[in-house]
């Protein structure tokens, strides 16, 4: 581990403090729904999950808050012909605390958008070029 990278300070006394267990336990229902079509990656205080082509985009505050961007399948702008994806926000602007009823209700949203819910449960705030 003399390798190892040192994480920011906020990501790992939130993540990794006590409450991690917490965030460990509300996102097995993830797994249980997804199984190993589900990813996960990180980059700094940035996690990435993604199942079947859509993304959520959940990014660490200072405060040790999280927002979440939920990005959908790719698809081509009629417009521009470009290839984009759609962007949403949950509908009640949500900011999620590392808490257990936070963390359950972070991993619901992403339950539901991966399930294939939209409007009006989640908001389209615009569009990610590709």
């Amino acid at each position: 581990m003399a390798d190892a990278e040192a994480l920011p300070a906020p990501y790992a006394g939130v993540v990794f403090s006590q409450t991690g267990s917490s965030l460990a336990a509300a996102t097995a229902p993830l797994f249980s729904n997804f199984g190993d079509d589900l990813t996960l990656w990180r980059d700094g205080n940035v996690v990435h999950w993604s199942y079947d082509g859509q993304t959520v985009v959940v990014a660490q505050r200072e405060d040790g808050a999280a927002t979440a961007s939920f990005v959908d399948v790719a698809g081509i702008d009629e417009v521009s012909g470009t290839a984009a994806s759609a962007v949403y926000r949950r509908t009640a602007e949500r900011c999620y605390q590392m808490t257990d009823e936070s963390c359950k209700a972070m991993v619901g949203d992403m339950i539901a958008f991966f399930s294939g819910e939209r409007e009006p449960f989640f908001t389209f705030t615009g569009a990610r070029s590709l």
